[in-house]
């Protein structure tokens, strides 16, 4: 089954948000990723990204720990509404970034957006990060982070029974990457992915019309960033795997029922629908949220979209019917 929603509701095609418009201008005064140092790029990509000093005030409770890895303990942030008892549901969240930028405080307001005011409890996976950690390193964090989910969910106020992935960015091909591992391993069983603008194919960087429509930088993420951060990432030679390409998967079969939302003026676009629709295609249940006249990113800015509560409204009322006991 496959759905697809306007946002705003019949709205496919705006200018971009006077206040990303602004975002995106100021971005473009700056050097671009490649132009400087791995570390310094890490830096200020946290450092456009900062908690505000007295918190949100938004009834959300968080616990910061670590858990087991395969490459070594992962540092997680679990989430949960102040208000709610467990065993919650799980969601387990994994951040943007490139698969080099990027930690749990860069995506906090994400995370925050999910649970609050929810029956929901998220799991945010501060995953290895390349280039110290190229591909599959980040894959193997999920994987470990879902399996913990799943045999020590009820530790910290979970129902491991009730499970769903989701992330945005390199973090949605994580989540949808770590739903094809759990499938191939025969679970642990997912109810719910939720993909943000995901990144879906390392080989035909450049090669999507949406590449050619936005990649220029007019819309912020740009062609050569996409490039910087997959040659950063994956070898060449690795590129063509299920798990750093999802979109080469040719078996999309026992995937769960999958929420995908992305922004209309993002390089990314395409294969991101392209995803979807195939899901559709094979009989999932695919719902493909289309939001107009935004960004890749813009769910994880504080600027007061009006889209941005559209689409977690829309989200919430989907996944409190995945999730449900």
């Amino acid at each position: 089954m496959f759905e697809e929603i306007l946002v705003p509701s019949g709205v496919r095609s705006l200018p971009l948000d006077p206040k990303l418009q602004a975002s995106v201008e100021e971005r473009n005064r700056q050097p671009a990723l490649g132009e400087l140092p791995i570390a310094e790029s890490k830096r200020r990509f946290l450092a456009a990204r900062p908690l505000p000093a007295g918190g949100y005030g938004d009834g959300v409770v968080t616990e910061d720990r670590t858990i087991p890895g395969e490459g070594g303990p992962i540092p997680v942030r679990v989430y949960r509404d102040g208000a709610k008892e467990g065993p919650l549901p799980i969601l387990v969240y994994f951040h943007g970034g490139g698969f080099v930028l990027g930690n749990l405080d860069s995506h906090d307001i994400v995370c925050r957006r999910f649970c609050r005011g929810q029956d929901l409890l998220v799991l945010s996976v501060d995953y290895r990060l390349a280039p110290e950690h190229p591909y599959p390193a980040a894959t193997d964090d999920g994987w470990s982070a879902l399996r913990f989910a799943a045999s020590e969910g009820a530790s910290i106020g979970g129902d491991p029974t009730r499970l769903a992935l989701a992330g945005d960015s390199a973090g949605g091909m994580l989540a949808i990457a770590t739903a094809l591992r759990a499938r191939d391993e025969g679970g642990p069983a997912l109810r719910a992915l939720v993909p943000f603008y995901p990144m879906m194919d390392l080989v035909a960087v450049g090669d999507y019309p949406s590449y050619r429509a936005f990649g220029d930088g007019s819309s912020g993420l740009t062609t050569r960033d996409v490039e910087w951060f997959v040659d950063l990432y994956c070898a060449r030679e690795r590129r063509h795997d299920a798990y750093a390409s999802p979109a080469l998967v040719e078996e999309l079969a026992g995937l769960p029922p999958t929420y995908t939302v992305l922004a209309e003026r993002d390089v990314l676009h395409d294969e991101g629908r392209a995803f979807a629709i195939r899901l559709g295609d094979l009989g999932r249940s695919s719902t493909l949220v289309e939001v107009a006249g935004v960004n890749h990113g813009f769910l994880s800015t504080d600027l007061g979209l009006d889209s941005v509560d559209l689409v977690f409204e829309g989200i919430h009322e989907w996944l409190g019917r995945r999730l449900a006991d």
